[in-house]
């Protein structure tokens, strides 16, 4: 369990440093966009507003991702590898299948009536890492429950 631990807090790193200047680096392109090719104004602030949170999420997965890490050590005597292993490749898949969903929605919006295949990417990025969370809470919560003899 100990090269999970370091994996996640590694990754997670990794995610927040990328993100970060993945985010900047959009700013600036941004900016650029606006002064010389795109004319509507609106497109641009919607956009611009998906690019934000694409970046923001990203690094509040990259936060959870360290978390993750640090934690391991605490719940794995009390609950099979094969859940634990599970739950962090859910987790793992889940943050670049949302991110990349995120991106591509800021370049392909959705229609009127119509969910856009992006949409639907970070749709599922963003319900596989919700339910890995859910679960990672659930498994200390029955271990506190546990560990206390409230539980049952």
């Amino acid at each position: 369990m100990q090269k999970y631990k370091f994996l996640l807090i590694g990754l997670g790193f990794f995610w927040i440093a990328a993100w970060s200047i993945f985010g900047s680096i959009l700013a600036v392109l941004i900016q650029q966009m606006t002064i010389s090719q795109i004319p509507s104004s609106e497109f641009m602030q919607i956009q611009r507003a998906l690019l934000k949170s694409a970046h923001a999420h990203m690094n509040v997965m990259g936060y959870s991702a360290i978390l993750l890490g640090l934690s391991l050590n605490f719940i794995a005597p009390y609950f099979s590898k094969r859940l634990i292993k599970s739950n962090i490749l859910t987790f793992l898949f889940s943050i670049p299948i949302f991110g990349a969903g995120l991106i591509l929605e800021a370049f392909n919006p959705n229609e009127i009536g119509k969910i856009s295949y992006p949409t639907a990417i970070s749709a599922i990025g963003g319900g596989l890492y919700i339910l890995s969370l859910f679960l990672w809470s659930g498994l200390f919560l029955y271990r506190f429950f546990k560990k206390n003899g409230n539980y049952e």
